[in-house]
């Protein structure tokens, strides 16, 4: 099969992940606040894992230069801080719902195109990529749906949130794809790295505070 369609198959298949996540919280109807406040550290742990352990050393190790690395991955925290200092909501499960679904839907753009491009370079890497993203994409969605339904969504929001994040990774992949995969190893890292930066922001700045604060305000 031609690597850019191979590329292309994977990373739609690596967003789709994302609607697993839906359906598990669709047919969890008992969920309660310490449930949601442990799937959200549980995600958390997971994209940082992911983001520090995986993503960020291969795009070490292929970039030019480790700087332009560090700066991207810097420009991807930026992103999800400038969000934050956003009042989008006075309700803070909205809120961070809300800043949650923007940051996951920028990183996900340049996901699917990591995964064309890693495909590009190898084929092996490739389905190793995408198996990674779906696996991270499969939390994504239950914390999407969860926090959706904290924040008192309608069933049909919530659907459409989870499947907009999806959409996002697919975008990403559909544009490298009309471009016939002009991308090359060091822009994937410093895809990679983008990406990376929003997960760790996201988990250290969203997710592990706002699961904290309700595990310690349930303590009372």
């Amino acid at each position: 099969m031609d690597p850019l369609l191979l590329g292309y198959l994977l990373a739609i298949t690596a967003a789709c992940a994302t609607l697993i996540g839906l359906f598990v919280a669709a047919f969890r109807g008992d969920l309660s606040e310490r449930v949601l406040a442990i799937s959200l550290l549980l995600v958390a742990g997971a994209m940082l894992t992911v983001s520090l352990g995986q993503i960020l050393p291969a795009s070490f190790s292929n970039a030019d230069s480790n700087w332009q690395v560090i700066m991207i991955f810097s420009v991807g925290v930026l992103l999800v801080l400038t969000l934050a200092r956003v009042n989008l909501s006075a309700d803070a499960r909205v809120r961070t719902l809300t800043i949650t679904v923007m940051a996951l839907a920028l990183h996900n753009l340049p996901e699917g195109a990591t995964t064309i491009g890693a495909t590009l370079v190898d084929s092996d890497t490739g389905i190793t990529t995408a198996i990674v993203i779906a696996l991270h994409n499969i939390p994504e969605g239950v914390a999407i749906a969860m926090m959706a339904k904290f924040a008192r969504l309608k069933p049909l929001a919530i659907a459409l949130l989870v499947i907009v994040s999806a959409a996002a990774e697919i975008l990403g992949a559909s544009i490298v794809f009309s471009m016939g995969g002009l991308i090359d190893s060091s822009s994937t890292s410093l895809l990679l790295a983008l990406v990376a930066g929003i997960m760790t922001a996201i988990s250290l700045k969203e997710l592990i505070p706002h699961s904290t604060k309700i595990l310690l305000s349930l303590r009372k």
